[in-house]
């Protein structure tokens, strides 16, 4: 979970790419698209709420993939509020 002050370490952007590679590669969405932009928002938004594992962060994308109510076009991807880090 980022705090207020610290900031994505090189081995946490690294992990972070290979979830958005594989949760692109499974859905047959390129990742320098908008919807491979916005499933990598929505697994930093996931770390970021304190799930910092590639396996729960694979896990929790799958699950919710699965929502039938809510495809990728609409998350809403909202960053007004966050703090940068320092």
């Amino acid at each position: 979970m980022l705090y207020p002050g610290r900031f994505l370490e090189p081995s946490d952007v690294e992990m972070l790419a290979h979830v958005c590679h594989t949760v692109c590669n499974e859905r047959g969405v390129p990742l320098a698209s908008e919807r491979g932009e916005r499933i990598a928002a929505h697994v930093l938004r996931l770390f970021m709420n304190g799930l910092t594992g590639p396996n729960e962060l694979l896990d929790a994308e799958r699950n919710w993939a699965r929502r039938p109510d809510l495809p990728v076009e609409q998350i809403d991807i909202n960053y007004t509020g966050m703090r940068k880090a320092a």
